[in-house]
């Protein structure tokens, strides 16, 4: 006879769902130093999407601007 947790265990395998992987870049800039601060050193963390992702994610749909005529 199975143990109830390792049937749990099991359960909970099937039917999870797989994680999607993604990529990270760190992109870092230095700024010019001035007379009333220092050189600082700035980073940023970016999403790499791969060509899949994007074609994944939903599309905007861009709201069409009427021009209002007054009387």
């Amino acid at each position: 006879m199975a143990r109830p947790s390792a049937l749990v265990f099991a359960l909970g395998l099937l039917l999870c769902t797989p994680a999607q992987a993604y990529k990270t870049e760190r992109v870092c800039e230095t700024t010019e130093a001035s007379l009333k601060a220092p050189a600082k050193k700035v980073c940023k963390t970016l999403l790499v999407m791969t060509e899949a992702q994007k074609a994944a994610m939903p599309k905007k749909e861009e709201k069409k601007v009427e021009k209002k005529t007054g009387h």
